[in-house]
């Protein structure tokens, strides 16, 4: 009986235990595989004078295609020691994400400078430029100029940046163009030198120092947290350190001969009489860089500033602003129909109740109170209801609980994949809330428990699975065109492993623990006959209903919604979590407040099916949210070439915006929930 009690007295601690135990077991599985490293960008490293850094390239973006390719598919120099994965880089973000960061073979010595200096080496280079080019290799590469690809570079960790950081630029954009397309020679040039400046903050190596004394005890071999480069990064205690605060570039196209030299001689950007590079069959392209060094008074802490600044800051706040006084206006009306009309109501309810004939009053009576026999009336498709409701709520509690971690800087871009690795496994241990609110719902519906397994398998497959279907059709067209973006084979078995062994069984386990909990009895009684639904009135129509209900909300969320698509689709970065968490709350505040309206206006025309239509309400931001990404189609990603970048933007917009669309649906069937229960207890307290 004390079990019972407990049980019903915190019916969410056994799952939330359960939550953290499955979180500790995924931890304990995952760290055997991890090394001693520290995260790269999250710790000052402290260069010497002469100290070599490596810098790295990540895959080639457009906003023309949307489509990544790796670096080297290519006709660029690779290192003479051969293409390796930078494995501090390697996560299910990147990875999902088409990011394939490898070493280059552009090698930087700390404060020396070099000019034309030949980034074709080895033996596989004999003439010291790129082999003479095949007729796809030049095909390929003109395809990659006129789709104006860019080439992502790396250095400590910093992106490389046409724009001048110290300028503070409104936006930056990381990234160099491939090359150029002259239209009137009909003549295509690469970018194959390239001018580097490197901006650096002196430093005395106390970092380096503090480095050093910190060691970690891993498997009984007592490891360096933080392993000393043999090139560098330990800091000079007899003179400066640098550290690295910016990474520049202007790219250029220059024809030089094939020379066996490490340097050329002569010209670089800038100067008068260069002849660029051509890009035809048979070229041999010579690919060579300067390096320039300045001291800055960027601090390591402030480095990535300029990459997260976007233009708009007031028109941030003006957003938010608008949407808290939606916010009182809708909160005031929500409290005229809680505190003066229901009461008025209940009174009216009441006297006819007291009065001597009161059936032949009631009669001519109507209203929401009409329908306290059929308005907790089981609704068609329970089951289907109840699993959406549970994805909801999966999707809402992981988004919450990521943004939660975003917002507060854990989550930083800097750590590249990090945001889409953490909602991945925050998905999979929020199994359990989706199978304890489905099976929850389920009993409230049928006033019984029975068929809930049913129900956490349905739910445990319903989003995952639709899901994994659309992307693995997305998949196929991007592996058929050779993109990095493609998702490896090895890493989506990984996933459905993961699904299979954590998704579904805590699925199941918070199903089995909301079944245990007792049926609540609904406040009136279910007539057995169904109640005759009157025709509406225009302005209590579904249809009208629907659409009102879904442009309050979007109002909130439009602004925030141009600049992160912005963000996602035109290759800048987005940072900007402490406004996104303040226009998501109010968003939901909204949702509640008009799906409570709604649902009031709606049991007033003596409509009791309010259970489905609740949840659409609740969702029809989204249909707003779909037209918004056709708008931002056809007016800011015009340019898109063909019809497989549309393909792709189109399947991943309907796959945000049906994510949208069960979290606030389910926001709003939540809260209309929550008050007809309410006010029809009023009503049997009366």
């Amino acid at each position: 009986a004390e079990h019972s009690a407990m049980r019903l007295r915190y019916p969410l601690a056994a799952p939330m235990a359960l939550l953290f135990l499955a979180a500790a077991v995924l931890h304990a599985v995952l760290l055997p595989t991890a090394n001693a490293y520290y995260l790269p960008g999250t710790y000052p490293v402290e260069y010497r004078k002469g100290s070599s850094i490596t810098v790295e390239v990540n895959s080639l973006v457009s906003s023309d295609t949307e489509i990544p390719f790796d670096y080297y598919s290519m006709p660029f120099c690779k290192p003479k020691e051969g293409v390796k994965k930078s494995s501090g880089s390697i996560n299910p973000g990147t990875i999902m994400l088409g990011m394939r960061i490898e070493n280059s073979p552009y090698v930087l010595r700390m404060m020396e400078e070099e000019y034309a200096k030949s980034a074709c080496r080895g033996k596989e280079y004999a003439t010291g430029a790129y082999p003479a080019l095949s007729k796809t290799e030049a095909k390929e590469l003109k395809e990659k100029i006129r789709e104006e690809y860019r080439v992502r570079m790396i250095l400590d960790n910093l992106p490389i940046t046409t724009y001048d950081l110290e300028m503070q630029p409104d936006s930056v954009r990381p990234g160099f163009e491939v090359g150029s397309y002259d239209k009137d020679s009909n003549k295509y040039y690469v970018n194959n030198h390239l001018m580097f400046k490197v901006l650096v903050h002196e430093s005395n190596g106390q970092y380096a120092r503090l480095r050093q004394r910190d060691f970690i005890d891993l498997e009984g071999v007592r490891r360096r947290l933080l392993a000393d480069d043999a090139d560098g990064g330990d800091g000079d205690e007899d003179g400066a350190s640098y550290m690295v605060v910016g990474f520049e570039v202007v790219a250029c196209s220059i024809r030089r001969e094939p020379s066996q030299k490490a340097k050329y001689e002569g010209v670089t950007c800038g100067d008068e009489g260069i002849k660029p590079q051509e890009v035809k069959e048979g070229a041999e392209i010579a690919y060579t860089y300067d390096v320039y060094w300045e001291t800055s008074d960027i601090t390591w802490a402030s480095r990535w500033d300029a990459y997260m600044k976007m233009p708009g800051g007031r028109v941030h706040w003006f957003s938010i602003m608008n949407s808290l006084m939606v916010v009182v206006v809708m909160s005031c009306i929500v409290a005229m129909i809680m505190m003066r009309t229901i009461r008025r109501d209940l009174q009216k309810y009441e006297q006819l109740l007291v009065d001597g004939n009161p059936q032949t009053d009631m009669a001519d009576e109507s209203g929401w109170k009409m329908v306290s026999g059929d308005v907790f009336r089981a609704p068609a498709g329970s089951h289907s209801l109840a699993m959406h409701i549970g994805s909801g709520v999966q999707i809402l509690a992981s988004g919450t609980v990521t943004l939660v971690f975003a917002t507060f800087g854990f989550l930083s871009p800097a750590s590249r994949g990090s945001l889409l690795t953490a909602a991945l496994i925050l998905y999979l241990l929020m199994s359990v809330v989706a199978g304890y609110a489905a099976v929850w719902i389920w009993g409230a519906i049928n006033r019984s428990q029975d068929g809930w397994q049913t129900v956490c398998w349905r739910t445990a497959c319903f989003f995952p699975g639709v899901t994994v279907t659309v992307m693995s059709l997305l998949n196929l067209i991007l592996h058929a065109t050779g993109s990095s973006g493609s998702i490896p084979l090895g890493f989506f078995f990984s996933v459905l492993f993961l699904w299979l062994i954590i998704s579904i069984p805590l699925a199941f386990v918070g199903g089995a623990l909301a079944s245990r909990r007792e049926v609540r009895p609904f406040p009136t009684r279910t007539n057995q006959i169904p109640r005759h639904i009157p025709a509406p009135h225009w302005a209590s129509h579904p249809a009208v209903l629907l659409l009102a209900a879904g442009s309050l909300p979007f109002g909130t969320i439009f602004v925030e919604l141009y600049f992160a698509m912005t963000s996602i689709w035109q290759g800048y970065f987005y940072y900007m979590f402490g406004f996104l968490f303040l226009v998501s709350f109010l968003t939901i505040v909204i949702t509640i407040e008009v799906s409570i309206v709604c649902t009031y206006v709606q049991l007033c025309a003596e409509d009791y099916l309010w259970w489905w239509r609740s949840f659409q309400r609740g969702g029809a931001i989204s249909l707003y949210v779909f037209l918004y990404s056709l708008g931002f189609l056809f007016n800011t990603l015009h340019h898109l070439s063909g019809a497989l970048p549309v393909i792709i933007y189109l399947g991943y917009s309907l796959l945000m915006v049906w994510c949208l669309s069960l979290a606030m649906g389910t926001v709003g069937f939540l809260a209309s929930y929550i008050f007809t229960v309410k006010i029809f207890e009023s009503v049997k307290a009366d």
